[in-house]
């Protein structure tokens, strides 16, 4: 397995892969963020706070062989720009930079995310890796794009480095301590009258499994990574027995407001999800990265059932 740094370990993703890395042997995997773990990883982290050079210094002294990089998504739960999605772009040239200084790095993976697809009325009905928007006016999807970018940058520089990056689809299930999974599991869900979207979401085990995958294989290159069969919003909510509240545009931004002020606040980009909708096209994530969803959009639905056990 060789040795392994995880960037963005405090996530709920990073932490489940820290963990479930750091579970297999004949490998070191070490894991760093800006913010402390609020669980066990079970494998050194360090914290390095806002200290690009830090990061870059890290990186260079580890030596390590593969990198997988999950910090920069999670700036869109807390978000949509400004500061925080400045800082994940000098953190990604950091990063990106030290990588391809190491000379024992041979393999990146890095996660992205689907914010980079621009929804509206006029949106392909099925999005493919082709139709990602190169200047998206929103801060947190022109990060996104910014680590993309760099990630490029580096396999390009760098030959003998392979760089995979996953573009996954909102992350859903019950332990999923994020904005979009928080929102959807409320007993009375907010959504906008008249609108029904379809939705391409993640199942939180195969968000884990996926990277994972990556990790092993040797797949380069951009992929959607999203369960099987997407599914209408209403019936999603009807499955995980929560009750949709219809309301007019002004009146959903009213009570989104309040929510939060309460401190559920769903950053702009999973609200046209919950708007226009998003079916992803997997074909590349079967091909290219050999990996096959274990479980549908579905099994998620189900899972926020209260009491329900995991699928």
């Amino acid at each position: 397995m060789g040795r392994i740094l995880v960037t963005g370990a405090s996530t709920w993703l990073g932490g489940q892969v820290v963990a479930a890395l750091a579970r297999r042997s004949g490998g070191e995997v070490f894991a760093v963020d800006e913010v402390a773990p609020r669980h066990q990883l079970g494998a050194p982290f360090i914290l390095l706070g806002s200290d690009r050079a830090a990061l870059a210094d890290h990186v260079l002294a580890l030596q390590p062989d593969t990198v997988v990089h999950l910090l920069t998504a999670a700036v869109g739960t807390v978000a949509n720009g400004g500061e925080a999605a400045d800082q994940a772009v000098v953190g990604n040239q950091a990063l990106f930079g030290a990588a391809g200084r190491a000379a024992t790095v041979r393999r990146v993976v890095v996660r992205s995310d689907t914010a980079v697809y621009p929804l509206g009325p006029r949106s392909p009905s099925v999005l493919t890796e082709g139709d990602a928007d190169p200047s998206p006016t929103n801060g947190f999807a022109r990060s996104v794009v910014d680590t993309e970018a760099a990630a490029a940058a580096l396999a390009a520089r760098r030959g003998d480095i392979t760089v995979a990056v996953l573009r996954l689809a909102p992350v859903f299930g019950p332990t999923v301590d994020d904005p979009l999974s928080r929102y959807l599991q409320m007993p009375v869900v907010p959504t906008l009258l008249g609108f029904d979207p379809r939705l391409h979401l993640l199942h939180q085990d195969d968000a884990v499994s996926a990277v994972l995958a990556a990790v092993d294989g040797t797949a380069a290159g951009t992929c959607n990574v999203a369960s099987d069969g997407p599914m209408y919003l209403s019936r999603l909510l009807r499955l995980g027995r929560r009750v949709a509240q219809p309301l007019p545009r002004p009146a959903l931004a009213v009570a989104r407001n309040a929510l939060g002020r309460g401190g559920l606040r769903l950053p702009g980009h999973l609200a046209l999800v919950l708007e226009h909708g998003m079916v992803l096209d997997t074909g590349a994530m079967r091909r290219r990265l050999g990996f096959t969803p274990a479980f549908s959009v579905r099994h998620a639905a189900l899972a926020m059932r209260p009491g329900a056990d995991q699928p």
